[in-house]
């Protein structure tokens, strides 16, 4: 009787093994119908992507923006967020500077936002009373007087920040990339003659 009961048991262990085993794999045609799906919402996701970027395009100024570095000394030009010029540049010595009358400036290049406020061709340098003082100088009562106008000093282009402060050309070659200025931002020819040529009145100026 016993022997009849396990025979019977034995059949039945094995029917419930087939039914716990692993799952069949998937078949082929299950695979091929998932694919499609996947690809085609890969492709609208691009779509998407291509198009914000373009709305994001539309919305930046066509305006080029300057940033200067004043630590490094580098002048770079940015257009769609994307750098388009880098060059080396002169800023601020922070000297100070003291007169006999109890006078002082201190020569550093101004932090924050600017901008371009005007382009000029052939600038000419109207020297304030520091530029007499640090010469030795007696200044110039009349501030129409000639020997304020200096027609050489700031080159051949200059860009006008305001309170004074431009980015303009330089005399001296050799002190390019280094903290030497009264304030200004110095280029060699080229490279301001190129940052001149892509300038606009109103481009945003950062200085830090």
């Amino acid at each position: 009787m016993l022997r009849f009961r396990f025979i019977l048991f034995l059949p039945l262990v094995a029917a419930v093994a087939c039914r716990s085993g692993s799952p069949e794999p998937p078949s082929p045609r299950s695979e091929l119908a998932a694919t499609p799906i996947l690809s085609s919402n890969a492709k609208r996701l691009k779509a998407e992507i291509r198009r914000l970027e373009a709305a994001l395009d539309g919305l930046m100024d066509e305006k080029p923006d300057i940033v200067i570095d004043t630590v490094h000394n580098r002048l770079q030009i940015w257009r769609r967020n994307r750098l388009v010029e880098e060059a080396v540049c002169a800023t601020g010595s922070g000297k100070i500077l003291l007169s006999d009358n109890r006078k002082s400036w201190r020569f550093n290049t101004p932090k924050g936002p600017f901008e371009i406020r005007r382009k000029v061709v052939n600038p000419i340098w109207e020297k304030p009373e520091w530029a007499f003082v640090e010469a030795g100088l007696e200044t110039p009562v009349l501030p129409w007087d000639f020997r304020r106008l200096d027609p050489v000093t700031l080159g051949k282009f200059a860009l006008e920040l305001g309170d004074g402060y431009e980015i303009h050309g330089n005399l001296y070659p050799n002190l390019i990339g280094r903290n030497i200025t009264h304030g200004c931002i110095r280029l060699n020819d080229a490279d301001l003659e190129s940052t001149f040529a892509m300038a606009q009145t109103g481009s945003r100026v950062f200085i830090y």
